[in-house]
């Protein structure tokens, strides 16, 4: 009796975690596909406190942007020697990034930044207030020209969005971003999805997470060598902790 108990209660519980789970995934897709960027203030203002309460380290590299950055739990560990500082939120998109620049990426003092973001404003979703790679690209250089504004002569690195099962408007803003940075001196685009695909070219499924969106541990340590790589070599040991 007292077992069948036990087993009805763990049950009950596990449905509580996962009601509530899918509850918070669901208040955050929503959050994702409104054109207001104040519906991520908590995320912000979280972000805020925590610097006030430990002082961010000077020389560090940013990694700034949506979700994919946000659950890069072992961000420091993969970077090291290099010294980062991590502020990914929610469903970001880029024009969220330039609505909330002026707290959690100008006052910091950096060595490099590395922008992930892009991909939330160009999914067909009902209630998305999409936008066109175009328009995507045109609040991507918004958001380079506040940070120069800030920051005239560091690098910036867009990291490029991972590969997915439906390219399309994904594919033409990489293009997009990437002529960009071509031509844009101190302006780096960093393509490290080579590892995250099959013989194929799709996705490797084997690194996404159970909400089939977000990579799972396996799909950032396939991820993060390729970046490790690119940054160490560009900056050095001006980036290497003491």
């Amino acid at each position: 009796m007292n077992r069948r108990i036990l087993t009805r209660g763990l049950q009950a519980s596990l449905l509580l975690v996962l009601i509530a789970s899918g509850w918070v995934f669901y208040q955050e897709i929503v959050r994702t596909f409104v054109s207001d960027p104040t519906v991520w203030e908590p995320e912000i203002a979280a972000f805020e406190r925590a610097d006030r309460e430990n002082t961010p380290p000077e020389d560090a590299i940013l990694f700034v942007g949506s979700s994919s950055i946000r659950f890069w739990n072992e961000l420091a560990l993969d970077m090291a020697p290099m010294v980062v500082v991590r502020r990914g939120f929610g469903g970001a998109k880029l024009s969220d990034l330039v609505h909330f620049a002026d707290r959690i990426i100008l006052p910091y003092s950096l060595r490099a930044i590395v922008i992930h973001a892009g991909g939330n404003e160009l999914t067909e979703s009902p209630g998305n207030a999409r936008r066109t790679p175009a328009e995507a690209l045109a609040d991507f250089r918004t958001l380079i020209g506040l940070i120069r504004s800030r920051h005239p002569d560091i690098p910036i690195y867009y990291l490029a969005l991972r590969p997915s099962h439906l390219p399309g408007a994904r594919d033409e803003l990489m293009a997009l971003i990437q002529a960009e940075s071509a031509s844009t001196e101190g302006l780096e685009f960093l393509d490290a999805g080579a590892g995250l695909t099959l013989a194929s070219g799709a996705p490797n499924p084997d690194l996404i997470r159970w909400d089939f969106i977000h990579l799972n541990r396996r799909g950032y340590e396939a991820w993060a060598p390729a970046v490790r790589e690119r940054l160490f070599r560009d900056l050095g040991a001006s980036a290497r902790t003491d």
